[in-house]
């Protein structure tokens, strides 16, 4: 009997069509999955006006802007709207002083133009959620209540919508919708004996200083594990970058004080962009992530599997 593929291999492909407007990356670019029911472009704010004259401007659409957040390096500030002629409110916004963080803008359209008013206001609300459970971005919106002004059987071709565009989003730059530890798209289920799973989700942990912490590659990230503990003292080698994070994690709750008080502790799983980043937030200090991570089960140090991996790859 077959053994059942593990996640990685029973992920399936898809078609992406990306169209360069001008011919060039800096104009509006749009993009749709191969059979798709929905469309995206995207433009620099610069852009814009060529936006807005595209006919995907005249339709019943979501749309969301993004810039930096000036309080935060590195966090984007998002505003999700939407409207039934979607470029009246890209240009009212373009105009107004509140909005002037913005510096991209993507909307999101059907092809075959059989999106409403209130299929628009349920998406809305939708990414709205998925973007304040994702935490990868400050949210300009006010508080709204969800709209459920739709039948059942609207509500599931929405959602269905929405799958298309969470991963549509990531691709032009909108990765704030998908929770850590999450691949961009709807959540699929690990499948496979539990030694297979354990080959294709590695845990890797870490007692150094007195902390155990336990993390997982996901996609392009390396995600500290809820219930994981740092250090409460930060070392002189911990620059500004990692005091900086610790002290975001904790006016954000995901880092809080254990009940003993000698260490600190997550809440939920948080992203990182290396091990040595995800490392030098657990120790307090500068760490090099090959080092400071073991594979759980081997013992190995994340550099030698990470090696190991590499030329396991090179032989097939």
């Amino acid at each position: 009997m077959s053994e059942a593929p593990s996640r990685a291999a029973s992920r399936r492909g898809r078609t992406l069509k990306l169209y360069l407007v001008d011919g060039t990356p800096s104009g509006v670019i749009t993009a749709e999955l191969g059979i798709s029911s929905v469309r995206a472009a995207f433009a620099s704010r610069t852009a814009l006006p060529e936006l807005i004259r595209r006919e995907e401007a005249t339709r019943t659409g979501v749309y969301l802007l993004a810039g930096p957040d000036p309080d935060l390096p590195g966090r984007q500030l998002v505003y999700v709207g939407e409207g039934d002629q979607v470029k009246t409110r890209l240009a009212a916004h373009d105009a107004d002083e509140a909005k002037e963080f913005f510096t991209r803008a993507v909307l999101v359209v059907s092809k075959d133009e059989n999106l409403t008013k209130a299929h628009g206001r349920y998406l809305e609300g939708r990414i709205i959620a998925a973007i304040r459970k994702a935490g990868r971005a400050k949210l300009v919106n006010g508080t709204e209540p969800p709209f459920r002004g739709l039948p059942e059987p609207e509500i599931a071709d929405m959602e269905r919508v929405l799958d298309e565009i969470e991963i549509l989003l990531p691709v032009l730059g909108f990765d704030i919708l998908r929770p850590a530890g999450q691949e961009a798209g709807p959540p699929q289920q690990p499948s496979g004996t539990p030694e297979m799973l354990a080959k294709a989700l590695p845990e890797f942990v870490s007692r150094e200083g007195g902390a155990e912490a336990r993390a997982r590659e996901s996609g392009d990230e390396f995600v500290v594990l809820e219930g994981s503990q740092a250090r409460v003292r930060e070392n002189a080698s911990a620059g500004d970058h990692v005091r900086r994070k610790r002290r975001e994690l904790m006016e954000a709750g995901a880092l809080v004080s254990s009940d003993d008080g000698e260490r600190l502790r997550f809440t939920k799983d948080v992203p990182f962009d290396t091990p040595s980043g995800a490392g030098s937030v657990v120790f307090g200090g500068n760490v090099n992530g090959r080092e400071f991570w073991r594979h759980k089960d081997t013992g190995q140090r994340y550099g030698e599997w990470r090696a190991s991996q590499l030329d396991e790859g090179a032989q097939h």
